[in-house]
């Protein structure tokens, strides 16, 4: 993959941190900052949409996967905007795609079909004609996923078992998650989901117990802390995992 600059998706000035990729045409990777966050550009140029006195007018659309949230200071956007989010909105200056907890969306951007399977805490994307996979915050190489409020983790489970069949029956060219490397290695890519497997459940089996015995907080997640697996102990990693023992707590005990 080489950097490239093909559909006036730069940022604005120069100076701004980040990096664009052409995966292929008119589908633009974003990413920027150590780990590396991802948003994916997908764009059709001249859709023509019908507009409210039904004339024709040809517009060009863009449907932007996990956008930052300074998007529209940063890239030069047009009217025919749309946001979707992988995981909670973290807040968008941008029209959200809108999808219903639980069901499948078959959407077409121009030349590009997108399979959205949205679950209860954010959105899949599949492209399976390119063989992308848009994972959210599941198959990270330097984080887990995070719980959702009220989660203990069955949903999450579920999400992975989704991207498991997804990598593994269908042509794989890039596995993107919000947060780390992408890789297009089926292998890395299953290993990664497996691993996320295991944390959960092991995270389910240590919690559950020492919250019911009424431990505080910071006594149960020094002895848990280790449950997070080493390669992910980065900054990002472990605010992650502070994150899920307090959610998952708090599902446990309710206050």
């Amino acid at each position: 993959m080489t950097p490239t600059n093909t559909i006036s998706l730069s940022p604005l000035s120069p100076a701004e941190q980040g990096k664009i990729t052409q995966l292929y045409r008119y589908l633009e990777l974003f990413s920027e900052g150590s780990p590396a966050r991802h948003s994916l550009f997908i764009f059709a140029p001249g859709a023509d949409p019908l507009n409210l006195t039904g004339k024709t007018q040809s517009e060009d659309q863009l449907l932007i996967i996990d956008p930052p949230s300074d998007v529209s200071q940063r890239f030069r956007l047009g009217n025919q905007v749309a946001a979707l989010f992988t995981a909670e909105p973290e807040g968008s200056s941008v029209p959200l795609l809108q999808t219903v907890a639980g069901g499948i969306a078959h959407l077409r951007i121009g030349d590009h079909f997108l399979d959205i399977y949205s679950q209860s805490h954010g959105a899949i994307v599949h492209l399976p004609a390119l063989g992308i996979i848009c994972g959210g915050e599941f198959g990270s190489d330097c984080t887990v996923p995070r719980l959702a409020p009220g989660s203990d983790g069955s949903d999450e489970l579920e999400s992975l078992r989704l991207l498991a069949r997804l990598a593994k029956q269908h042509r794989l060219a890039f596995y993107i998650p919000h947060t780390g490397d992408e890789t297009s290695d089926r292998v890395v890519v299953m290993e990664r989901l497996a691993e996320e497997v295991a944390y959960l459940h092991a995270l389910r089996r240590a919690v559950t117990p020492l919250a019911l015995r009424g431990e505080s907080f910071e006594a149960l997640f020094g002895l848990v802390e280790n449950i997070l697996p080493r390669q992910r102990r980065t900054p990002v990693g472990i605010a992650a995992h502070r994150l899920n023992v307090s959610s998952l707590m708090k599902t446990v005990v309710p206050s």
